[in-house]
């Protein structure tokens, strides 16, 4: 007697569409505690895991035996968890680690802001206004244990799209690179590493910068870019700053960009998942919606950037796809 593997019905879909949340859970929940840290190279069964950790062993083993049909650990021929590519990402010392941005979703800042999602279709205002009045940024100031995995969320995710930054720009051919709003720098920090010739300044808001180290080649220069202006530069970068905001002020950012950097035809860089315009999955449909819950922003189409460019006196110039899901996209001052 054969049996016949059945494609789930529609029903079985949307059960497994509307259950998402606990797969996501349970992978917040895996990295918040360590799980890939405690399991090295070596296989160890469950108990072993849940007894170096402090853990049920029977909790432990459901929720792993969840994310194994995920592709995340593996349950191996003699019942012992040993990492997968997937879960490798989950170590902290791994360089490509994702650690510090699958724990920000799982924060009250990146959660529970998805619990007032049916808030944010009611009246167009972020989930995280129900957490604080003042917006996502006032929260995290309020508190700094989230800001801290926020940061390091954004190292994370980061790594991957400085290098997709560097491959699709030739940096070395600008005298000043201005990294507008880049966390703790590490992409002007790569800059001024593959190109020594090349003046480095991050700019970033105060309380941000008093927690930095001194960097060589690399200018840090406080300031709010609603308020402040911009330091002058050939060529400014905003990676994954300009989805952060709904488009007057996102705007209200570009125009201060194109201001300073109009004396030098200055070139403006953009990392951001662009759009695409048909019914496809893609990453940026759901980074879309994280935006809407998360900080009030938006992630665009080619067209809709062109539009947002051309209004804050910008040209784009070329959209330039990576092997991430992000794009760079160079616009120039007029």
């Amino acid at each position: 007697m054969t049996t016949t593997d059945i494609s789930p019905g529609p029903s079985t879909q949307l059960l497994e569409l509307s259950s998402g949340h606990v797969l996501s859970r349970a992978l917040h929940v895996v990295a918040e505690l360590g799980v890939a840290d405690v399991l090295g190279d070596e296989p160890l069964s469950a108990a072993d895991l849940a007894e170096a950790g402090g853990w049920d062993a029977d909790a432990l083993h459901r929720v792993l035996r969840l994310l194994e049909s995920h592709g995340v650990f593996r349950l191996d021929d003699r019942g012992r968890w040993r990492h997968t590519s997937r879960s490798r990402r989950l170590r902290t010392d791994d360089p490509a680690s994702q650690r510090g941005f699958v724990r920000m979703n799982g924060t009250p800042f990146g959660w529970e802001s998805f619990t007032a999602l049916q808030h944010s279709i009611e009246t167009g205002r972020p989930g995280i206004s129900r957490l604080h009045p003042r917006g996502p940024w006032a929260y995290l100031e309020a508190h700094p244990d989230q800001a801290a995995v926020f940061q390091q969320a954004m190292a994370d995710k980061g790594r991957a799209d400085v290098a997709a930054a560097m491959a699709a720009h030739d940096f070395g051919r600008h005298r000043r690179v201005v990294d507008v709003a880049g966390g703790s720098g590490h992409l002007v920090q790569a800059v001024v590493e593959a190109h020594p010739q090349v003046e480095g300044v991050l700019f970033e808001l105060p309380a941000v910068v008093q927690t930095l180290p001194p960097r060589d080649g690399i200018d840090v220069v406080p300031g709010d870019f609603f308020r402040d202006a911009l330091p002058a530069g050939d060529c400014y970068v905003l990676m994954n700053i300009v989805h952060d905001w709904d488009d007057d002020e996102a705007a209200a950012i570009l125009r201060a960009v194109a201001a300073a950097g109009r004396p030098q035809r200055a070139t403006v860089l953009l990392l951001e998942a662009v759009l695409p315009e048909g019914p496809d999955g893609h990453w940026a449909k759901t980074l879309d919606v994280m935006m809407l819950a998360l900080t009030g922003g938006r992630e665009r189409t080619r067209p809709q950037y062109d539009a947002l460019l051309r209004e804050a006196g910008l040209i784009l110039r070329r959209v330039t796809s990576t092997d991430t899901a992000f794009s760079v996209i160079e616009a120039a001052t007029r």
